[in-house]
């Protein structure tokens, strides 16, 4: 599991610059807390390509399991399982 940072909106108001720094240089997320519930978080450049990449990979999956119930004639093409990455969206 990834190591994560922990900081309040307040401590992002005061010193955001560092924050993001921190985030930055380190590569461990950061999850903002408001009223001691977590909020948000803030990653990488890095980790945000990676998340989109396994989202659309998810993505694919999910829509190949999807063929795989749905009759002929539904619609899909018929080169789905070869050609699964140019069909893909987000």
């Amino acid at each position: 599991m990834l190591n994560t940072v922990t900081v309040t909106a307040r401590d992002i108001l005061r010193n955001y610059k560092e924050v993001f720094g921190k985030v930055k240089k380190t590569k461990q997320p950061a999850v903002v807390f408001v009223q001691k519930e977590p909020q948000v978080a803030i990653i990488s450049l890095d980790d945000l390509e990676k998340l989109k990449v396994l989202k659309n990979k998810q993505s694919t999956k999910a829509l190949l399991d999807l063929a795989g119930i749905i009759p002929k004639g539904s619609g899909l093409p018929a080169d789905l399982s070869e050609r699964h990455d140019e069909y893909t969206w987000d």
